[in-house]
């Protein structure tokens, strides 16, 4: 249930690149997904749904957040550099 919260709170509350970095944090909840590498196999348009956003507008969040150094991009991957800085992106906003 508190997933679903965060979700919806996301969504109306954060900018997109945000909401991005927000998702992405997500699938990286110790409880729910113990073994989780700081890789994820995911294309755009995956993190686009996930993010209800298009995949243009996640391609230019996954460059901004690649810019600050809290990920690293490469074809259909994307490696968590800084999780707290992922998780913290945004979050001054709410």
């Amino acid at each position: 249930m508190g997933e679903f919260i965060a979700s919806i709170q996301n969504s109306r509350l954060l900018d997109v690149d945000a909401r991005v970095a927000q998702s992405l944090a997500q699938l990286f909840n110790p409880h729910l997904y113990p073994d989780t590498s700081r890789t994820l196999e995911i294309s755009q348009e995956e993190l686009g749904l996930l993010a209800g956003v298009s995949r243009q507008r996640i391609n230019q969040a996954l460059q901004n957040l690649e810019a600050l150094k809290i990920v690293a991009l490469s074809y259909n991957q994307i490696d968590i550099l800084d999780l707290e800085g992922l998780r913290a992106y945004g979050r001054e906003q709410i």
